[in-house]
């Protein structure tokens, strides 16, 4: 069983408990990444510099994992994989360096390895997504709907919802 989930340690713990692996979401993957390097105060300039770094290392990985897809040479896709992996870790390696009690660089090296999941799974012929923006969308419109007094749902756009959920989840 797989779940994607942003970077809310506890729900991860909680999810792997039941056994589930986890995909960081790669979208929440470098929102957090930055937000760590915001929080430590570290020079715009750098956070810059690392976010682009990081947006380059899972783009590439996204590209990868969408051409191997198609032409089953799961043989590369590992080495980018680990490719990945090991770019990441010298960003952590980087921000450890520097700040040993660094939070980005301690969440980037704890969970290098849960943002690469959607692509590992890949070379084994399961499709999985590599973020959860989907899922956060539709709960942002059943939210807004709810928060909203005297509001309902239009028949044909709610059976639209629960379609778009089933299929998502299915």
């Amino acid at each position: 069983m797989y779940a994607v989930c942003d970077g809310d340690e506890k729900l991860q713990l909680s999810l792997e408990t039941y056994g589930y692996k986890i995909q960081q979401c790669t979208n929440h993957f470098v929102k957090t990444s930055m937000y760590y390097l915001w929080m430590e105060q570290y020079p715009k300039d750098d956070r810059i510099r690392i976010k682009k770094d990081i947006i380059r290392i899972i783009s590439t990985l996204k590209y990868s994992v969408k051409k191997h897809r198609k032409d089953s040479n799961f043989t590369r896709l590992k080495w980018r994989v680990d490719k990945t992996q090991e770019e990441l870790l010298v960003i952590a390696n980087e921000l450890l360096s520097k700040n040993k009690k660094s939070h980005a660089g301690k969440f980037i090296l704890k969970t290098r390895g849960k943002v690469t999941l959607f692509a590992e799974l890949t070379t084994k012929g399961i499709q999985i997504p590599d973020t959860n923006n989907h899922i956060e969308n539709l709960m942002g419109i059943v939210g807004q709907k709810v928060k909203k007094n005297r509001q309902s749902w239009v028949d044909a756009n709610l059976n639209i919802m629960l379609n778009t959920i089933l299929h998502i989840i299915s």
